[in-house]
């Protein structure tokens, strides 16, 4: 039997921080994973107003959820996000839906584990579509109100939930990154404080799925400190 081939999902939305996205796919790409992208659209432009190409809609990848062992979910400025958490009728966003599938998919027959790492801001959309509910999490420190607002505004309207506990601050400082385990269908949820934290978190999934040496190596590729939680 061949060897896996690593795979890795990013999805993207108009106004998407590119950061987000370029710091750990850097650490994935160096890490020998094949990324891919999915979107609404066949083009979506980052605030930064850089223009990606879709690889993959999110009907086509909600039908290859098994196939992928991280979900990249970057964030933007909370302004930016929250206008493709909802539909005008209230109910959430393809994009959710999608992030909330990924998060309860189980596959006996699959090999990988999965996970996602939510960048920055991108915590957002996980608390509004309840992935966060019941773990901890972290986002930037200028949006942790409204990760609360949003973990909370859950709970108003899901009865059972257990809420979120939202982490500004470790033993050491401020949260650089926060894996908050696997959820009960097995999928790792870990989400990150600002922009660059995304290599960070990146390099500490790699470091768990693959090798520490691999993760030390890929760190020193692209000029950056590994930092542990």
């Amino acid at each position: 039997m061949g060897r896996i081939q690593k795979r890795a999902l990013v999805v993207i939305f108009p106004e998407f921080n590119i950061l987000d996205v370029s710091g750990p796919v850097s650490v994935l790409y160096n890490s020998n994973f094949s990324v891919s992208y999915a979107a609404k659209d066949e083009l979506t432009t980052s605030q930064e107003n850089a223009t990606v190409k879709r690889d993959i809609s999110f009907a086509e990848a909600k039908l290859q959820l098994s196939d992928y062992e991280i979900l990249i979910v970057p964030g933007s400025r909370p302004n930016n996000i929250l206008p493709h958490v909802e539909h005008e009728q209230g109910q959430l966003s393809e994009l959710v839906e999608f992030i909330t599938s990924f998060a309860s998919y189980t596959d006996q027959e699959s090999v990988r584990q999965r996970t996602i790492l939510a960048v920055c801001i991108g915590a957002y959309f996980l608390a509004f579509g309840g992935v966060l509910d019941g773990l901890s999490a972290t986002t930037h420190r200028l949006a942790i109100p409204g990760l609360r607002d949003a973990t909370q505004r859950y709970i108003d309207q899901t009865p059972g939930a257990k809420g979120t506990q939202v982490v500004l601050e470790g033993t050491s400082g401020p949260v650089s990154y926060l894996d908050a385990g696997r959820n009960h269908f097995g999928v790792r949820i870990i989400t990150t404080g600002a922009m660059i934290n995304g290599i960070d978190a990146a390099l500490h999934f790699v470091s768990l799925g693959s090798s520490p040496s691999l993760a030390v190596e890929v760190a020193g590729l692209i000029g950056h400190q590994l930092k542990e939680i």
